[in-house]
């Protein structure tokens, strides 16, 4: 937990190497490509090859020391390979104060830069020891302790593939290669905090410049992509004017209140939620996953629009590494993929101008349906059933019949080596590695999830007014754009029309909140539109200091509501754990099997499995419901054991008890019995507020 200076420094020392392997890998790979782009994308191969190349060896050896062994002799041995195979071709040296000559030339670098020291500010905040205690910012206080446990649990229980340690026996099938990059630092010695931070600090990094080169490629120009950038990480919408009128309070609350803050306010329905303070940087799948999905767009796009054939077999490879890293990204990438197919083939054929014509209809138009429907429907109480399951998979069905018509035409045209060496390779590679993925793990737990749910979490709200208030003038330029773009350009953002159809109407999780990782990724190419919007009213001003001032004046009001959430993360300070917390951790750390099972309440910042990785017979329903896991039998049983023990010795026995915890959250959730856990079993920890009992009677640390 605590961890050590030398521990560190070997954590620090591996993640390192992986990044230099990486970046080995991206100067062989991606010669076309200048040398800052070769970097990011080689960081990115690098963390990737640390959560992957694990993998392999760890079905044999567990997650162990000897599996991360193999694994670096592994990525020795692909980066010794690309240096070879780069040098043969006489590709030049990857140097990187050429890249950082690119903060001369490219000006929107330096809000990257200055964005990210912010974040990498906040992921030290959000996770850090004070006097003893542990203490969380506010965007954080909900999901860390569940990422902490998969961290903990996979690092000091090395089974692999692993179990949910808050509910023994069911395999962890959660998109968990975010957090094993951490344990795999963790398993070096380095301290908790340094595990858990330093891959965010590159990924927060990869997300940023990724985005950013996406957006300028797409754009095509670097001026338009910083201003996608500002309007899609400092994301927000009218919610600030709730804070505006009334007293002092009113205003000064988002700073002092739980969750009340202009980005989300649930009381007022504002629902969407700063992507960097509230989806970044508490949650970590999406996060690594960004961190593949931004430069995996980027190449597709190339391939795609700029003729760079060899880039989408590459595309394939980090797509079909995306489902066990965050699966929402991978369908999103995926939705990406058949849109642009689709106008790839159009524009092959000379049809781009009434094709993006068709899809400004189907904008409109379904606009108005979804605004007509929700009203007529939220009337009705049917917001809720396999209906709109139908509607969907009629949708996309439409899509692969017009798919499959227009490629059958490419190859009546002899032009069908060229779609199989491009598109149908990608296919093939990114089935190749995803689909084991898929059924090994993601099928297992997310078979009953997919649901028919209309028009998100608008609730009383009319679908209009939900979106106005929500996404604010941001949202009104996104639609400009949409509308207003050239064919061409109109193309470009029509993944976005895909995605958002798709998440109108189907949920994948239980939670309705969580198809904002569906709507964030459209939001990624309606930012790009907004851009395009707002850069062509400010051309259409003649004065540069109009079009300064007004260009300044519409992205502050954009990114006001944005500016005043991360304000109000910067301040936000929670405890976590206690000081007395903290003690229990290092205890079972120290003196308990890293396997053995113990009974508390349900709290879901639980120190025994956030700080010490340990097996609790029933975790928290926050996370176990929202995970499709069964977890009532398990909740029955932890409530009798420690309200009856002495009637509950087969419960013992049944679920592998190990250890029984007595303490102030135990005795505010059930009526402990601890007379008869005093006669039954022995103590083995007692700070005089809360008390360890053995159950099963085998020695401490067996």
């Amino acid at each position: 937990m605590e961890g050590s200076l030398l521990g560190a420094a070997a954590a620090a020392g591996l993640f390192l190497l992986f990044q230099c392997c990486g970046a080995a890998v991206a100067w062989a790979a991606l010669p076309g490509e200048s040398g800052g782009v070769r970097l990011l994308l080689g960081s990115v191969c690098g963390t990737v090859m640390l959560q992957w190349f694990p993998v392999p060896f760890a079905f044999l050896l567990g997650f162990t020391l000897p599996a991360h062994g193999c694994a670096v002799a592994l990525a020795l041995f692909c980066a010794g390979l690309c240096l070879w195979a780069g040098r043969r071709k006489g590709l030049p040296p990857l140097r990187l104060t050429q890249a950082l000559l690119a903060f001369r030339r490219r000006k929107g670098l330096w809000l990257a830069l200055g964005l990210w020291l912010f974040a990498c500010w906040l992921v030290c905040r959000s996770f850090r020891w004070e006097e003893g205690a542990v203490y969380s910012s506010q965007a954080t206080y909900g999901d860390m302790s569940m990422h902490l446990s998969f961290i903990t649990s996979l690092a000091r229980q090395g089974d692999f593939p692993p179990d949910y340690s808050l509910l023994p026996g069911h395999p962890l099938c959660y998109p968990f290669l975010g957090d094993s990059v951490s344990a795999s630092l963790l398993l070096c010695g380095a301290p908790l905090t340094f595990s858990y931070a330093l891959p965010m600090w590159f990924a927060m990094g990869q997300v940023m410049a990724a985005f950013l080169l996406f957006a300028a490629r797409l754009l095509e120009s670097w001026g338009k992509g910083t201003v996608a950038f500002v309007l899609f990480f400092f994301n927000g919408g009218a919610g600030f004017l709730y804070f505006l009128g009334g007293d002092w309070e009113n205003f000064t609350r988002m700073f002092t209140q739980f969750y009340e803050t202009p980005t989300n306010l649930v009381e007022e329905n504002v629902r969407w939620v700063n992507v960097l303070v509230d989806m970044m940087l508490p949650q970590r799948a999406l996060l690594f996953g960004w961190a593949v999905l931004f430069p995996a767009l980027y190449l597709l796009y190339r391939g795609v629009f700029q003729g760079q054939r060899d880039y989408f077999w590459k595309v394939g490879v980090l797509a079909g590494l995306l489902p066990m890293i965050h699966t929402h990204s991978f369908l999103a990438l995926a939705l990406v993929c058949g849109a642009w197919l689709v106008n790839s083939l159009w524009q092959a054929r000379g049809r781009e101008e009434p094709a993006a014509f068709f899809g400004k209809v189907l904008a409109v138009s379904g606009l108005c349906l979804m605004g007509a429907g929700k009203t007529v429907l939220h009337a009705l109480g049917r917001e809720d059933g396999p209906v709109f399951l139908g509607v969907a998979a009629a949708g996309l069905g439409l899509w692969a019949v017009l798919a499959l018509g227009l490629s059958g035409g490419e190859f009546l045209r002899g032009r069908g080596k060229r779609l199989l060496s491009t598109w149908g390779l990608l296919l093939l590679v990114t089935c190749a590695l995803a689909l084991p993925q898929l059924f090994l793990w993601t099928f297992r737990q997310a078979n009953g999830f997919v649901r028919g749910h209309f028009a998100w979490v608008t609730g009383e709200d009319s679908y209009l007014w939900f979106y106005l208030k929500n996404l604010g003038l941001s949202g009104v330029l996104a639609l400009g754009g949409t509308l207003l773009a050239k064919p061409r350009d109109a193309l470009k953002f029509s993944p976005a029309l895909g995605i958002w159809f798709l998440a109108e109407l189907v949920e994948f999780q239980p939670n309705d909140y969580d198809n904002n990782k569906l709507f964030y990724v459209a939001w990624a190419f309606l930012s790009c539109a907004a851009a395009w919007a707002l850069w062509e009213a400010l051309s259409r001003l003649r004065s540069k200091k109009a079009r300064a001032l007004a260009g300044g004046g519409a992205l502050a009001v954009c990114a006001l509501a944005a500016g005043l959430t991360m304000g109000r993360e910067a301040v936000a300070s929670y405890q976590l754990f206690s000081e007395e917390s903290v003690d229990l951790a290092r205890f079972a750390q120290e003196e308990l099997d890293p396997k053995a099972v113990v009974v508390t309440d349900a709290r879901h910042n639980n120190e025994l499995a956030a700080l010490a990785g340990q097996n609790l017979l029933c975790g928290s329903p926050i996370y176990l419901h929202y995970h499709g896991l069964d977890y009532t039998r398990n909740q029955a049983a932890a409530q009798a054991i420690l309200e009856d023990p002495a009637g509950s010795l087969d419960l013992l026995a049944e679920y592998g008890v190990d250890y029984v915890l007595a303490g102030p959250y135990e005795r505010g959730s059930f009526l402990v019995e601890e007379g008869a856990l005093e006669e039954l079993f022995p103590k083995v920890y007692d700070d005089g507020t809360q008390a360890l009992y053995q159950v099963n009677g085998k020695e401490d640390g067996t």
